[in-house]
């Protein structure tokens, strides 16, 4: 019987929080599995009742009320795990036994459900802290959500918990108890709900930095906490740990090069035209003599008029570079200003007009935006498949030159969802932090410490890392381009195999990617086989846990080479797979 991993979704829970005017936060659970790259199913109370889990050897759970579950839903999750099953619960009540907890009280959230309620700190060495970088481990990392604040635990404590002041309270965060031959880990705190949070801020509904403005600094809710790290990728690695304990495989973030072979890390470079002429061909002359692809988002005036013309705008196409669409409701405009449907679709028109084209992936001058996710629906409306406006730090300052940062707590794509008054359907447009902000220079000199950062913290991860350089600074300030210059140098020094695209074909890939599937997993002593199928040019990347062993490899029935990496506490295996559908085995030499 195939094995698979498993969501647990309850439409009636759904239902209920939103007729109530709640997000119902375990929506997004499926948005995390996807960004970890792996194929889910759902499991319903019926199946639940009737004890039939199926093939599932990874369960989560939502936070659900201690009188939710049933004496006799829970004996089949007790005998489910005691066979080898995993199960995580995000908060979940009704389970204590199970899981080796017992929940002496709660700590809500003090404003909203945006706002940070505590913190927590990786502890295990095994699983947990080997997913930071050296000297970093000790991170804490917010928590979004009301947190339950749990006694004396059985089994492992994975994460402690600490408060907003970074004082370690002195109970556990994260467990996990060994249960027959499987695990129940416990997340004192509700994951979906602070990834979601993270990822997409708070509503903005109205000028709370105090900057005249409506915009993303508006959204970020990580505050007081630095933004150096993605907090948000942080727990996805915990649980992508845990759960390929399991044997099943995954999706990478990354896709294979163009020659087949398993990249490091993934660089995506783009930068906004501001409405100058003459700087966006420069500028893409510029990012091709140094072999970069690059992105540039074109600005119109507020008469709709923009500062290049259609012959530029095909030689930029020339170069191999993307043009797109720079949202302009800065200029002309009476500020905090809330842009509605027909503005995004009149900037549309125009670009449409002038260049016969829609843009792919968009981004809008200082940032700006309004409400939660209405305008993401607004540019899915447009044809528009992606917006690069989450930028990487708080404000002031209003341009940090030379920054690295995950102020949304996340390096990679996700989808908008939206909120509980459209049911919390997910949005065909995704959200493209910016996590390199003009870094390898200040102001008359070069400064590579930020570059080697990016250049550090995306090998670590292997994670896409976006690099926004505007036209402006390229053609006007030479440090820039001889910081780039030398952070390429960088990477090569270090003999890193780094992919670099436009925000365009990151969009496209990680829509292909949320496409491809993991289907078909048996799982034997002697070896995992599977199906994969992903239409992106390149194929994909699977990755797999793997013990001490030496693997053997087959892509349709053909021996092929594989990447190990010890990592993250781990060791994985790395397979480039062409594009299409294929089966996979691997087994142990």
């Amino acid at each position: 019987m195939p094995a698979t991993a498993a969501i647990y979704f309850d439409r009636d829970l759904q239902a209920s929080a939103n007729a109530g005017g709640r997000n119902y936060w375990h929506v997004y659970t499926r948005e995390l599995c996807a960004q970890m790259g792996l194929t889910t199913v759902d499991v319903t109370r019926s199946k639940l009742r009737a004890g039939d889990l199926g093939a599932a050897r990874v369960l989560i759970l939502p936070d659900l009320t201690p009188q939710y579950l049933r004496p006799e839903e829970k004996d089949t999750l007790r005998q489910w795990v005691e066979q080898g099953g995993l199960l995580i619960g995000f908060a979940t009540g009704g389970l204590g036994e199970l899981f080796g907890v017992k929940v002496e009280d709660t700590l809500p959230q003090p404003d909203d459900a945006f706002t940070p309620a505590a913190a927590i700190r990786y502890k295990d060495a095994e699983l947990a802290r080997p997913l930071l970088p050296a000297g970093e481990e000790d991170t804490p990392i917010p928590v979004i959500s009301p947190v339950k604040l749990l006694g004396q635990v059985q089994g492992r404590e994975l994460a402690g918990l600490l408060n907003l002041y970074g004082r370690d309270l002195r109970r556990p965060a994260v467990t996990l108890r060994e249960v027959g031959r499987g695990r129940a880990v416990y997340f004192c705190f509700n994951v979906a709900q602070t990834a979601w949070a993270l990822h997409h801020g708070r509503p903005v509904l109205e000028d709370y930095d105090g900057d005249g403005k409506l915009r993303m600094s508006d959204a970020m809710v990580t505050r007081p906490f630095p933004t150096d790290l993605p907090y948000a990728d942080m727990l996805l690695y915990l649980l992508r740990n845990l759960i390929a304990r399991q044997g099943l495989p995954l999706v990478h973030a990354l896709p294979p090069t163009d020659e087949g072979e398993v990249p490091d890390a993934l660089f995506f470079y783009g930068g906004d035209d501001e409405g100058i002429p003459t700087q966006q061909v420069a500028s893409s002359e510029i990012m091709r003599e140094l072999g970069l692809p690059y992105h540039i988002n074109i600005m119109p005036d507020p008469e709709g008029n923009f500062g290049l013309s259609k012959t530029e705008f095909e030689q930029i196409k020339a170069n191999g570079h993307e043009p797109s669409l720079h949202f302009n409701f800065i200029a002309g405009i009476e500020h905090p200003y809330a842009f509605n449907r027909a503005d995004i679709q009149r900037v549309v028109n125009w670009y449409r007009k002038a260049f016969g084209e829609t843009p792919v992936c968009t981004v809008f001058h200082w940032v700006t935006w309004c409400g939660w996710t209405e305008p993401a629906e607004w540019l899915a409306g447009a044809g528009i498949l992606a917006d690069n406006s989450r930028f990487p730090r708080y404000f002031p300052p209003s341009n940090p030159v030379n920054h690295v940062g995950f102020a949304f707590g996340t390096a990679m794509p996700f989808f908008h969802y939206s909120d509980w008054r459209k049911e919390n359907d997910r949005i065909r447009c995704l959200g493209i932090p910016i996590t390199g902000y003009e870094v390898g220079y200040e102001k008359g000199r070069v400064d590579l410490t930020q570059f080697r950062r990016a250049v550090d913290l995306a090998r670590f991860w292997h994670i896409p890392m976006n690099l926004f350089y505007h036209p402006f600074y390229l053609v006007t300030h030479p440090e820039s381009v001889e910081g780039l210059r030398q952070g390429l140098q960088y990477m090569d020094e270090i003999g890193l195999r780094a992919l670099h695209y436009g925000p365009d074909r990151v969009t496209k890939w990680w829509l292909a990617r949320s496409e491809a599937r993991v289907e078909e997993v048996e799982i034997a002593p002697e070896g995992t086989s599977f199906s994969v199928q992903c239409q992106w040019e390149s194929g994909c990347v699977v990755q797999k846990m793997i013990g001490a062993e030496e693997p053997r490899v087959l892509v349709d029935g053909q021996s092929v080479e594989a990447v190990v990496r010890e990592e993250h506490g781990a060791r994985w295996l790395f397979v480039a797979v062409p594009q299409g559908a294929h089966d996979l085995e691997i087994g142990i030499n």
